[in-house]
C-alpha cells in the first residue's frame, strides 16, 4: 500500500505549491462547513430571549460562512484540477514511455487486451484516488476532529465513545477491505482475460471469417465468463458483508450516544440547543461515516487498479542503453558477428552457435536456409532486440552495446515480411520514419517503390486511410509501402526480411531494381527464399542449425554442389514443374 502512496504521490508532488495551497484550502473549507450545528445551536439558544437583533446577527453568520465556504470550496477544487490533470498526463506519459522502452520479449509475450485494460482501469483510477482520498476521506477526518472538539465541552464521555465507535469500525472496516482488494485482484485477472479474447478476436477478425469459427469464438468467451461470474460476485458480495457490518455498528453506536445526551438533557446538564447540535453532528456525521466506508470501497478498488497500472513500471529493461554512450555522425556500415552464440529467454537450446562473420561497408550479403535456422535471430541481434548470450556485434569495429539503441536504429532501415502499419493515412505511413519528409519526397520514395500509381488511382490519394495495421491494403501493397518508408530513412545498412515475398514477378522485378539501385552506396543484408531476389548478392551466407555452413557468391555455391545447391535446385524443379506438371513425372 505504501509503495503506491509514494508513486501516487511523487506525481502529484511535482506540483507541490498547487498541491499544499490545495490541502490548505480543503481542511479550511471542511472545518468551515461543520460549524453549522453550532450555529444551530446558537440559534436554537437565542430563541428564548426573543432578542431580533441576535437572532438576525445569527442568521448572517450563517449565510456569510455558507457563501465563505462555497467559494473556498469551488476555488479548492480549482487548484486540486490544476495539480490532478498534469499529474496524470505525467503517469501516462511515464508509463507509456516505459511500455516503448521494455524490450521486445516484453512485447512478444505481453497480452495487447490486458496492457489496455490496465491503461484505461488506471487512468481513471487514478482521477478517482485522488478524489476519494482528498475530496472525502480528508473532509470525514477533519469532519471528526470538529466532531470531537465540540462533544468534549458538553461531555468528553460522547467525545471518547465517538473514537472508539470510530476505532473499532475502522479495525473492521480494514479486515474488509483486505478481503475487498484481494477479490479485486482475482476479478482484474478474470477481467483480462475477457479483454484479450475481444482484442484477440478483433485483430484476427479475419482469420476468424476464414475459417467460419464465429461460434467458436463466442463459445470460447461464453466460457471464460463463467470463471468471470464466480469472481465478480465473490466482489459484489464483499461489498455487501462492508454495509452490513458497518451499517450495524454505526446505528448502534449512534443509539448509545443519543441514549447518553437524552439523559443529559432530562437532567438539565445541557441545553436544547445542545441536544440540537449533537443530534445534527450525529446524524451528519453517521452519513459521512458510511460515505467513508463507501470511499474506503473505491480506494482499495483503486488502489488495485494502480498497483496493476504502476507495475508496468517495475518491468525491468533488460536491454540497457549504456551510461556513457558512443556518438557517431553516421556510419561506413561495416558489421562483425564475432563468436556468437544465442538462445532465447524461455529456451534451453542454441540458436545460433559460434557465429563469425564479416561483412564490409557497401557489401550486399544474403541469408538463406531452412526456416527457424537463425537468419532473422541475427537481425534482432544487430537490432538490440537481443543481447547475444556470447560474443559481440559491432559496426564499424565499435560494440553496438556502446551506442544508444534509438542511435542504433537509426542507421538501420528494414523492410520486414509482415509490415505492420498504423492506423493512419498512406503519407503518414511512408513519411513515419522522416519526420522532416516533405511531399515531393514521399512521392519520390513511392515511385521507387513502384507504389505511386496505385495510390494516384484512389480518390484521396495520399489522404486514403490504411485501416488498422494497414488492413485496407493488400500484402503487396504493404509491402510496397514498407519499401518506400525504409528508403525514405536513409539508412547507412538495409535490411530486407522476405520484403518480396507478396509480390508478382513484375512488381518483384521492379522493386528489384529500386533496391540494388538504393543500397548502390549502402550495406544490404537480405533474407529471402526467392533464389532470384538472393543470386545478385555479392556474398550469400548458407545457415543450418545455427551455424554458418556455406559462403559465396552464386555461382561460386553452384559449383560447390552443397547445400546451397541443394536447395536452388528444388526451387528450379519446382519451378520447371509449375510450368509443366508433366516434367517430373
Amino acid at each position: 500500500m505504501l509503495k503506491i502512496l509514494k508513486r501516487f504521490h511523487k506525481f502529484l508532488l511535482s506540483y507541490k505549491k498547487q498541491f499544499f495551497s490545495f490541502l490548505f484550502l480543503m481542511i479550511l473549507t471542511t472545518i468551515l462547513q461543520n460549524l453549522s450545528p453550532y450555529i444551530y445551536k446558537l440559534l436554537v439558544d437565542a430563541i428564548p430571549s426573543q432578542n431580533y437583533q441576535l437572532l438576525i446577527n445569527i442568521i448572517l453568520l450563517f449565510v456569510g460562512l455558507k457563501l465563505l465556504t462555497n467559494f473556498l470550496e469551488n476555488l479548492a477544487y480549482y487548484i486540486g484540477d490544476k495539480v490532478l490533470i498534469p499529474a496524470s498526463r505525467d503517469a501516462r506519459v511515464l508509463i507509456f514511455r516505459r511500455v516503448q522502452d521494455l524490450d521486445f520479449t516484453f512485447h512478444v509475450n505481453k497480452s495487447t487486451g490486458a496492457l489496455i485494460s490496465a491503461f484505461k482501469r488506471g487512468d481513471g483510477a487514478f482521477f478517482t484516488f485522488f478524489d476519494n482520498l482528498y475530496h472525502d476521506i480528508i473532509v470525514i477526518i477533519v469532519g471528526l476532529f470538529v466532531v470531537l472538539f465540540f462533544f468534549s465541552k458538553i461531555t468528553p464521555l460522547i467525545s471518547i465513545l465517538m473514537i472508539l465507535i470510530f476505532i473499532i469500525n475502522g479495525i473492521i472496516s480494514w479486515r474488509l477491505v483486505k478481503i475487498n482488494i484481494q477479490r479485486r485482484t482475482a476479478f482484474n485477472l478474470a477481467e483480462d482475460k475477457i479483454s484479450g479474447i475481444i482484442t484477440d478476436n478483433l485483430i484476427n477478425y479475419e482469420t476468424v471469417k476464414f475459417f467460419a469459427q464465429e461460434q467458436r469464438e463466442e463459445t470460447r468467451l461464453e466460457q471464460e465468463f463463467e470463471d468471470w461470474s464466480v469472481k465478480i460476485w465473490e466482489y459484489f458480495n464483499s461489498f455487501r458483508l462492508m454495509d452490513l457490518t458497518i451499517g450495524t455498528l454505526s446505528t448502534l453506536g449512534v443509539l448509545l450516544i443519543f441514549q447518553i445526551i437524552i439523559q443529559k438533557l432530562i437532567n438539565g446538564e445541557i441545553t436544547t440547543g445542545d441536544m440540537i447540535m449533537v443530534a445534527t453532528f450525529l446524524t451528519g456525521f453517521y452519513y459521512q461515516f458510511f460515505h467513508l466506508l463507501y470511499k474506503l470501497r473505491n480506494i482499495a478498488k483503486c488502489y488495485v487498479d494502480l498497483e496493476n497500472y504502476f507495475s508496468i513500471l517495475d518491468n525491468e529493461i533488460l536491454i540497457k542503453d549504456p551510461e556513457s554512450p558512443i556518438k557517431v555522425k553516421g556510419i561506413k556500415g561495416e558489421i562483425k558477428f564475432k563468436n556468437i552464440n544465442f538462445k532465447y529467454p524461455e529456451s534451453k537450446k542454441n540458436v545460433l552457435n559460434n557465429i563469425n562473420l564479416h561483412i564490409k561497408p557497401n557489401e550486399s550479403v544474403a541469408f538463406v536456409g531452412r526456416s527457424g535456422v537463425g537468419k532473422t535471430t541475427l537481425i534482432k541481434l544487430l537490432l538490440r532486440f537481443y543481447d547475444a548470450d556470447k560474443g559481440a556485434v559491432l559496426i564499424d569495429g565499435i560494440d553496438i552495446k556502446n551506442f544508444t539503441k534509438s542511435q542504433l536504429r537509426s542507421f538501420i532501415g528494414i523492410v520486414p515480411q509482415e509490415p505492420i502499419l498504423f492506423n493512419n493515412t498512406i503519407e503518414f505511413n511512408i513519411g513515419y520514419g522522416n519526420e522532416k519528409a516533405k511531399r515531393k519526397d514521399i512521392v519520390r520514395v513511392s515511385k521507387m517503390a513502384n507504389l505511386h500509381d496505385f495510390i494516384e488511382s484512389l480518390p484521396k490519394k495520399y489522404k486514403t486511410q490504411v485501416g488498422e495495421r494497414g488492413i485496407k491494403l493488400s500484402g503487396g501493397q504493404k509491402q510496397r509501402l514498407a519499401i518506400a518508408r525504409m528508403i525514405l530513412s536513409n539508412p547507412e545498412i538495409i535490411i530486407f526480411d522476405e520484403a518480396t515475398s507478396q509480390l508478382d514477378s513484375n512488381s518483384e522485378k521492379l522493386i528489384q531494381n529500386s533496391l540494388w539501385k538504393i543500397s548502390k552506396n549502402k550495406t544490404l543484408l537480405i533474407i529471402a527464399h526467392r533464389f532470384s531476389t538472393v543470386r545478385r548478392a555479392k556474398r550469400i551466407v548458407v545457415m543450418e542449425k545455427g551455424k554458418i555452413a556455406e559462403t559465396g557468391s552464386h555461382e561460386q555455391l553452384i559449383k560447390k554442389k552443397g547445400l546451397y545447391y541443394y536447395f536452388w535446385r528444388l526451387q528450379v524443379l519446382q519451378s520447371e514443374k509449375e510450368r509443366d506438371p508433366n516434367l517430373l513425372r
